[in-house]
């Protein structure tokens, strides 16, 4: 992988790089220093049929998960947010992460031949070490849901003192793929567009035999936080993206809201 600074984000390159419908207006905006992508979104006007994109170059603020820290390093990776105003229900969005975990990753595999894994319900894994995270933030304006889709992906990232877990980038495990982070973000963008409608027409349902493919936690034992003190072993998803744990033997069905969850070594 050439040096980090290979390609400097820009817009007019990832405005012509995306492929979607020509009825959706798409608005980029690229700062070079910011607090958090998602909270600039959050207070932002969103439009139906309109995407906001916000991209940094490094996050001060960067938003993880149940209120943790995204390392945000310069230059280093992809942190990027989309905005969108729908006519729906906060209830029709459930498996809603994991059709943009699914939608990474098959972007990913079309640009690269790289073939992530997804951690149940948001994190992104190559050779079993994250490398990617997504935070889906909401709130209801006028009746209608104001949706911040937030996307984080280590791409040139070497290391990192302050990330205390396994972790990898892009180039730790592809050192040799030339990757240009226009086109990725592009393309993530363009499978997120493509496929939102289909999503909120027929559900999580219609994604999940793809997602299966590519479950990482699958008959995998877990250490999950509501059940501390028991034997928890990670089974399949459900249709409406929930997860199913098997806890001492004893079938639990957890949604995302409820439950952290990590693998055992």
């Amino acid at each position: 992988m050439k040096d980090v600074n290979q390609k400097n984000l820009n817009r007019e390159n990832i405005l012509s790089y995306l492929n979607i419908d020509k009825k959706i207006k798409v608005n980029v905006e690229i700062f070079n220093q910011i607090d958090s992508t998602n909270s600039y979104l959050l207070n932002k006007k969103q439009v139906i049929n309109e995407l906001n994109i916000c991209i940094a170059e490094m996050q001060t603020k960067g938003k993880g998960r149940s209120g943790k820290v995204w390392e945000s390093p310069k230059k280093k990776n992809i942190y990027l947010s989309i905005g969108t105003l729908l006519n729906r229900e906060i209830s029709e969005l459930d498996g809603f992460s994991l059709l943009i975990a699914l939608m990474i990753c098959n972007a990913l595999e079309d640009l690269y031949k790289i073939k992530a894994k997804i951690k149940w319900p948001n994190d992104l894994y190559l050779k079993n070490k994250k490398f990617g995270g997504i935070l889906i933030e909401t709130k209801i304006v006028n009746k209608k849901l104001s949706i911040v889709i937030g996307i984080g992906l280590n791409i040139f990232m070497k290391t990192n003192e302050f990330i205390n877990q396994e972790w990898t980038s892009l180039h730790i495990e592809k050192p040799f793929l030339e990757i240009d982070r226009n086109i990725l973000i592009s393309k993530i963008i363009s499978e997120i567009s493509n496929n939102l409608n289909y999503f909120l027409e027929k559900g999580f349902k219609a994604f999940k035999k793809d997602f299966d493919k590519r479950n990482i936690l699958k008959n995998k034992k877990v250490l999950v936080s509501n059940f501390s003190s028991s034997d928890c072993i990670a089974l399949d998803v459900n249709e409406d993206g929930s997860l199913n744990l098997l806890v001492d033997n004893f079938k639990h069905k957890v949604t995302s809201g409820e439950v952290s969850l990590k693998i055992q070594k």
